[in-house]
């Protein structure tokens, strides 16, 4: 295990602008037939500050059933208060505009925000996305798998709530943080992945990424 410790003006080379780190909370695996049912953002400057953070429950639809309640914990009942994606996207992409779109496993929960906002209609303003689990893979870190909870006990983050979106987020970040100070240790050049935000391309480029997952989420 190492005890690297985040460092307050990281400059890991390849980013000049800031962090969204995202995760979202589903009622199952495919962003066009399951939906968003939780989601958190926490925004961090270039430099490694904390910005700001933001959470919420999202209502699926009548009738929807809310999935594994067993993983996320979410009930029906829970969600029933809740907005759906359509009141909360606006929101969602302010926060992520303009900067770099970050989750562990991030390929799954781009998948859903995008499709989800592009159901909505609201078009989200990203260029790129970091994998806080590609980013261990390409650091060499001595890890038996690349779980968020192998990745966060390697940096000695603690888990508070496994699957809850707002602590995810929380440990995401911290594992980032982590991560841009090894690279920066190191010299290596993070690895961005473009998003293509075209309307007429989100599906193709969806089911892409998608089908490179190597293992469900639940």
């Amino acid at each position: 295990m190492t005890t690297t410790e985040p460092r307050g003006r990281s400059q890991a080379r390849g980013n000049p602008r800031g962090y969204a780190v995202l995760d979202v909370e589903t009622t199952g695996l495919d962003p066009y037939r399951d939906r968003v049912i939780q989601v958190a953002i926490r925004q961090i400057s270039a430099d490694g500050t904390a910005e700001s953070e933001w959470e919420s429950l999202v209502n699926p639809g009548a009738g929807v059933d809310p999935g594994p309640v067993e993983v996320h914990g979410l009930t029906s009942a829970d969600l029933a208060d809740a907005p759906p994606f359509r009141d909360v996207a606006a929101t969602i992409a302010e926060r992520l505009a303009g900067r770099v779109f970050v989750a562990h496993n991030a390929a799954f929960d781009w998948a859903f925000v995008a499709v989800e906002s592009d159901r909505a209609g609201v078009r989200l303003e990203v260029l790129e996305w970091l994998c806080t689990m590609r980013f261990a893979k390409a650091l060499a870190l001595e890890v038996p798998d690349k779980s968020l909870a192998t990745i966060a006990a390697y940096y000695a983050v603690e888990q508070l709530r496994a699957h809850d979106a707002g602590d995810d987020t929380r440990v995401a970040a911290e594992i980032l943080l982590r991560e841009l100070a090894d690279a920066d240790r190191v010299g290596l050049t993070l690895p961005l992945v473009e998003c293509n935000g075209a309307r007429h391309r989100l599906k193709r480029t969806v089911r892409r990424w998608f089908s490179r997952l190597r293992r469900p989420r639940y």
